[in-house]
């Protein structure tokens, strides 16, 4: 193939800014998967609620579009196995030494009241 040829192909094969960079097989599958969370188990009316947890800062029409893109066993669902892979997770990333006082040695009390407000401020799980 030539480069001419291919540089055409390539462009052909980008997807426009206006269709959001995804391809119309990608938006189906996202917008099928969207759908297929979209009832709540409870009569709340608040989809979010059937998480553990959601990401900062996504505005909570795009949670779905979030969790779609994750496994079906990943995704933290209140009480399921996704919730509890997620707490493993935290746990690794970041130890209990690293945000409890009872696994560190030789804290000032200055100290430790940092890292206690460190943990209330993110939020941290025991």
């Amino acid at each position: 193939m030539t480069d001419r040829v291919r540089r055409r192909r390539s462009r052909e094969l980008r997807i426009p800014r206006q269709d959001g960079g995804l391809s119309p097989a990608s938006r189906l599958r996202i917008a099928a998967d969207v759908h297929r969370h979209s009832t709540s188990d409870d009569d709340s009316g608040c989809v979010l609620e059937e998480y553990a947890w959601v990401p900062s800062g996504i505005k909570p029409n795009m949670v779905h579009m979030y969790f779609a893109s994750l496994p079906e066993e990943k995704i933290p669902y209140v009480n399921s196995a996704g919730e509890k892979w997620r707490l493993r997770q935290l746990r690794y990333q970041l130890p209990p030494q690293d945000s409890d006082p009872r696994y560190c040695s030789r804290l000032t009390p200055e100290e430790e009241d940092e890292l206690r407000y460190f943990v209330r401020l993110y939020h941290l799980p025991d």
